[in-house]
């Protein structure tokens, strides 16, 4: 087995999951890095690999350990990099480790297997043309999820949430698309996996949804329907909420409305 580092792809859910390659080569690593040791633990355990060292890497190990795996896979080291769940690097520590051992041309492979993302997409439902945009994590300012949307419209919207941000994401979407179609995906795999299939007047009838686990959202987005004009009420409310430096951004893919003609309202409102 050639010498290098592995990205290892491991259940996201349920251990059966795993693949014959993944096991083969988590068997066969000298070092394996890990997000959560304890969490990565349970995984190993339940497989009996306990031939590797196993260690911590996150985006803020880079500094004090790219030289250390970099030393050790130019030694003949193998080296296997795994998430909490699913495939690493997505949304996942390993970018920047990934850049600088590409740039030392050292041997790089992927394992694949399970991903959320991907089960999300099969579990989805939709069944259409448009293209599909993964988003990761939408930031948690309400401004800057807005922001985060503003150009996108005709197309297959796929993001991870958490418990707190679910209820936040979810209205801002229909705000952002009032007929969007949302599917939540939460605990994909598990014994309590549960998809929930939501329109706006669906989700304002049981609204707060409260649930725990892990979550993946699709959205499925219509053509924007542009407005051509927006009362001086309007943008005094968005002001108040949004804050003067955001909103262009947020309106420019709403409204018929150039950047210049905005800040000239915005002044015309502010001396009234």
């Amino acid at each position: 087995m050639k010498p290098g580092l592995y990205i290892v792809s491991t259940p996201i859910g349920n251990l059966g999951d795993i693949t014959l390659r993944a096991l083969d080569i988590l068997k066969k690593s000298d070092i394996i890095f890990c997000e959560n040791t304890k969490h990565s633990m349970k995984l190993l355990k339940h497989f009996e690999i306990n031939n590797a060292i196993l260690e911590k890497y996150t985006d803020h190990d880079f500094d004090k350990k790219h030289i250390k795996i970099k030393d050790a896979i130019s030694s003949g080291k193998i080296i296997s990099l795994i998430s909490d769940a699913g495939a690493p690097l997505i949304s996942d520590p390993g970018g920047r480790l990934i850049k600088f051992l590409f740039e030392e041309k050292l041997n790089i492979e992927t394992i694949p297997g399970p991903s959320s993302i991907i089960s999300a997409i099969q579990l989805s439902g939709f069944f259409n043309s448009h293209p599909i945009i993964f988003l990761g994590f939408l930031p948690k300012k309400e401004a800057q999820k807005v922001k985060a949307l503003s150009n996108i419209t005709n197309a297959n919207l796929v993001f991870f949430t958490t418990s707190s941000q679910l209820n936040k994401d979810i209205q801002v979407i229909f705000n952002h698309d009032q007929d969007a179609k949302i599917v939540i995906l939460n605990e994909i795999t598990k014994k309590f996996e549960k998809r929930i299939s939501l329109k706006k007047e669906e989700y304002e009838k049981i609204s707060p949804i409260v649930l725990k686990g892990e979550f993946v959202v699709c959205a499925e987005l219509n053509p924007i329907k542009i407005e051509k004009d927006i009362t001086d009420d309007q943008v005094k409310k968005d002001i108040e909420k949004f804050g003067e430096k955001n909103l262009y951004e947020i309106y420019r893919s709403k409204y018929n409305i150039k950047r210049n003609d905005l800040y000239k309202k915005i002044l015309k409102i502010k001396h009234k």
